[in-house]
């Protein structure tokens, strides 16, 4: 769980954090066997496959996970939007690609972890926005970007 120190500096820094709050209800769903073109359309059949339940494949740790909704447009290319809420697992020693949530001089930031000129950075979605050299001692990692959550309609 996130201590109430590290709340405030995510609320501090105009991060919006909600605890996972899982009452054990699972609500399976239906996967259908065909997938969905995104290009030209094609047949697809009524076949259905297994049931999905969705809280434990977005939150496979719910205990170690938080959420925190985006602000900004430094993430669109990773497809990550403003707006979109990320599950935030904690704990986790991140790998080169991973999305993560890092901590610099007391600002939090959501960037891919990568490499920039030979050397361990925080990378951008997006070319308006330069990489972050990681400086140790400068950098910390808040936890690492689960699933990405987006509505869309009322």
């Amino acid at each position: 769980m996130l201590s109430q120190e590290k709340v405030a500096k995510l609320r501090a820094a105009g991060l919006e954090i909600r605890p996972m709050a899982l009452t054990g209800s699972t609500i399976p769903l239906p996967l259908y066997l065909s997938p969905v073109k995104a290009g030209q359309p094609a047949y697809a059949s009524d076949e259905r496959g297994e049931e999905i339940d969705l809280v434990p494949w977005l939150i496979p740790y719910p205990e170690k996970s938080f959420l925190v909704r985006v602000r900004g447009d430094s993430m669109v290319g990773f497809g990550i939007l403003e707006g979109d809420m990320l599950v935030v697992e904690q704990g986790v020693r991140p790998k080169v690609g991973d999305i993560l949530i890092a901590e610099i001089q007391g600002s939090y930031t959501v960037k891919q972890l990568g490499r920039h000129e030979g050397q361990p950075a925080l990378l951008a979605g997006n070319a308006d926005y330069a990489p972050i050299r990681i400086v140790p001692g400068e950098t910390r990692i808040g936890g690492i970007v689960r699933s990405v959550v987006r509505r869309y309609g009322a």
